[in-house]
């Protein structure tokens, strides 16, 4: 079965990035797919996407080095084999707050005797050169499990939910920890206060944590701070932002002076 460099690199302690998509486009998933990040997180739980879409879009994924992971709508086992068995290499769970329920999403993505997860799928044999044996054996060992911390619950449990077995990573929501905490911006010393106390408990257990960032700066800096697992866009974000650019790009040329009308020939 392939490598999950992804999960690998995360394991070893590296940082891995990659953008999110919310539109449910395959051909936007296709062009993220060719420019080499550690992973694509296709976002169901806030995107738009369609299972049709979401099929299209893990298709483009089968040939390269880039995983595809997705935000799960929840801790649904079915939803969880459903999207592995797509191609997903990858599962984020969202407002995940006991470590009861990292087992059972554990449990959701892994083959027996580590889980319950039923055998075979659409695309799962495409990581193992169309033996599905090779599949279900190795493919324990390959599929990256990320839980997301969104509230002060998750926060105040999440070292039993990193002491979890094959919880790769925890990811914490910036968004809805800050609403959840009842504060109107993420720079509330509260909301900083508990994603540092995320951040404590990755180094001293060993798990990594990880932040939804927005841009590219915003990863590197988390980065620098420590977290393993960051986000340097969105589509949602940058494509406005582009066509944002070609607009300002359109009101400049509307201001160019025109030239004379043609004149037609007299006959």
């Amino acid at each position: 079965m392939r490598i999950n460099r992804a999960r690998q690199k995360l394991r070893e302690g590296q940082v891995i990035s990659g953008p999110s998509l919310l539109y449910a486009s395959p051909e936007i998933a296709e062009e993220a797919a060719r420019h080499g990040f550690d992973f694509v997180w296709i976002d169901w739980q806030h995107g738009a996407w369609s299972e049709p879409t979401m099929n299209a879009a893990l298709g483009c994924f089968l040939n390269v080095e880039t995983v595809a992971i997705v935000r799960t709508l929840g801790p649904d086992p079915a939803w969880i084999g459903k999207l592995l068995d797509l191609g997903a290499l990858g599962i984020i769970v969202p407002m995940v707050e006991t470590a009861e329920q990292c087992e059972k999403i554990v449990r959701a993505a892994k083959f027996p005797p580590r889980g319950c997860r039923s055998a075979t799928g659409l695309r799962t044999a495409y990581h193992a050169g169309n033996d599905y044996f090779d599949y279900t054996e190795n493919a324990n060992d390959q599929i990256l499990t990320v839980v997301m911390v969104e509230t002060p619950t998750g926060v105040d449990n999440v070292r039993a939910m990193m002491a979890v077995p094959d919880v790769d990573c925890v990811l914490i929501g910036p968004y809805d920890l800050t609403r959840s905490l009842g504060c109107t911006q993420m720079s509330d010393p509260r909301v900083e206060g508990m994603i540092q106390e995320v951040l404590t408990a990755s180094r001293e257990t060993g798990v990594p944590a990880g932040y939804v960032t927005n841009t590219p700066e915003e990863a590197e800096a988390r980065a620098a701070q420590g977290f393993r697992m960051v986000c340097p866009g969105h589509d949602m974000i940058q494509l406005p932002q582009a066509f944002a650019e070609m607009s300002r790009c359109s009101e400049r040329l509307s201001r160019i002076p025109r030239v004379s009308a043609r004149r037609e020939p007299s006959v």
